[in-house]
């Protein structure tokens, strides 16, 4: 009878442990469970590093408050800013809101997924969500494209729902998430012509453009842009300016050599197969929609096709491109690749395997190279070693500061916004950082923004901005440059070069 008894508690406690470990049938839970691992995995190791380059310049200017800045919108500094007055200035904080927007954006992606197919699609859709390089190391970081990829979203949400189902009064919260998208990045703006493009070209949905609710929420929208409005009136629309029309004065027609440079940034950001792969899902994507008539397909093909023809014709153009410009185009594709993911045939789910598999092989080993240094990179041109070094400069130059004489005016200076950004950041704002050169860049904007006649600085360079202060500015001597040499892992990653001037004059003509 005890014999018995054992056995039987063998046996319950077995199945319990087999339940415990059984992963679960249900999508919905899968999903939770994904988004709640990849968003806890950001969180243990977002404060690991000191900020890139981009973070730290918007971290400066979320110490200068304003209704909008000379490159983005004002969105990431408000989020730093608000995260940082809860917790401090340290990297978990600063970067905290990209962890918890990019976990709204996991939801959204899985409502989209769900509404327009069903909760399989939903946890497939946030697999490949989270499997994309470019995406993947994104919401490591404090930049516009987060809030904006989440504002993204939630207007694609909004859509799906009135189309589906017919409710027209959400076009004014959709108005709304347009003018908070705006705030983050201007790249959401092709959102606005792609809907009546795709309002209009539909027969079943061009009565929206014949009721007062669109038009409404797009004046909502523009209340809430309208920060950015105000302070480009009041600085003469120098963003504006800077956007449409200045970086793309050197505009030139099609080269080979720069054709195939865009193209293997967008191979290397996204992943080759998954690249690959996207494109074709966009293909498949127009085939369902206008040969098969499926209007599901519709929100995933116009919020897709239109925005990556855009931004592709307009990155082989100019040389002031940059890969992740296409990324808002793969957003939606993503949700149309699970689709297609769940209902293919057996070859296109291999080859789904198989990019997903590489693509994760990529980001195992990104990051895998963030805290061991394996790949074979020359220091210049790895960004990971933006993150290091910085508060060993910030303790050498405010050392070197206080060798100066004390009735002198100090300051410290560097030639480029990111030594400039990275310099304030470093030292927490507390020494004055100047930020003097040819060209544009927020420090202009700044109060206070040029360096007092007569006083004595530190001069900061490093191995990718190396040139000496005589080649920027006059003054009345200098001592030679003391050198910080930093490494990670034994090996030797950057070099920085601090010089004491004294007497600064003015800028070299």
């Amino acid at each position: 009878m005890k014999k018995n008894l054992k056995e039987q508690a063998r046996t319950f406690a077995a199945s319990r442990m087999s339940n415990l470990l059984r992963i679960p049938n249900n999508w919905k839970t899968r999903s939770l469970i994904l988004a709640a691992v990849v968003t806890l995995f950001r969180l243990l190791i977002i404060g690991y590093a000191g900020p890139g380059d981009s973070e730290s310049y918007y971290w400066t200017w979320s110490r200068h408050l304003d209704w909008s800045y000379y490159d983005h919108p004002p969105m990431v500094a408000y989020l730093i800013r608000l995260s940082t007055a809860i917790g401090g200035d340290g990297m978990f904080w600063t970067r905290l809101p990209s962890g918890i927007i990019f976990a709204g954006i996991c939801c959204f992606v899985f409502f989209i997924a769900r509404d327009l197919f069903d909760e399989e699609t939903g946890f497939w859709a946030l697999l490949i969500l989270n499997l994309v390089p470019m995406i993947s190391v994104a919401a490591m970081q404090i930049v516009p494209d987060v809030p904006a990829a989440f504002f993204w979203f939630l207007f694609v949400y909004l859509v799906v729902r009135i189309l589906k189902d017919d409710k027209e009064l959400l076009w004014y919260p959709a108005g709304a998430v347009i003018g908070l998208g705006l705030l983050s990045k201007y790249m959401i703006l092709p959102l606005v012509p792609v809907t009546l493009l795709m309002l209009a070209w539909h027969g079943e949905y061009r009565k929206h453009l014949k009721r007062p609710h669109i038009y409404l929420g797009g004046v909502l929208g523009l209340f809430f842009f309208s920060p950015v409005l105000i302070w480009n009136f009041i600085n003469d629309f120098p963003s504006f300016r800077f956007h449409l029309v200045e970086r793309h004065q050197n505009l030139r027609h099609f080269e080979p050599g720069h054709i195939a440079e865009f193209l293997g940034g967008q191979a290397l950001y996204v992943s080759p197969l998954l690249w690959f792969g996207f494109l074709y899902v966009v293909y498949r994507c127009g085939r369902s929609l206008f040969v098969e008539k499926d209007l599901r397909f519709a929100a995933l093909f116009w919020y897709s096709a239109v925005p990556l023809a855009f931004f592709y014709f307009i990155s082989m153009w100019t040389k002031e491109s940059e890969p992740h410009w296409t990324a808002f185009g793969y957003l939606t594709a993503i949700i149309a690749w699970a689709a297609f993911f769940v209902q293919s045939k057996e070859r296109w789910r291999k080859y789904a395997f198989a990019s997903l598999s590489f693509s994760l092989l990529l980001i195992v080993v990104f990051y895998i190279h963030f805290f061991f240094t394996i790949l074979p990179i020359k220091p210049k041109f790895d960004i990971v070693n933006e993150l290091f070094g910085w508060d060993a400069v910030a303790t050498q130059s405010e050392e070197m500061l206080n060798d100066f004489p004390a009735k002198n005016q100090k300051f410290l200076m560097a030639h480029h916004w990111v030594m400039c950004s990275q310099l304030t950041y470093a030292t927490q704002n507390r020494l004055p950082v100047y930020c003097v050169n040819d060209k544009t860049d927020q420090f202009d904007f700044f109060p206070d923004n040029r360096p007092p006649e007569g006083g004595d600085f530190v001069f900061i360079a490093d191995n990718r901005f190396k040139n000496p202060p005589e080649k920027y500015y006059d003054f009345d001597k200098r001592e030679p440059p003391r050198e910080i040499k930093i490494n990670r892992n034994g090996k030797r990653i950057r070099t920085f070069y601090l010089y004491k001037v004294y007497g600064y004059i003015g800028k070299r003509q």
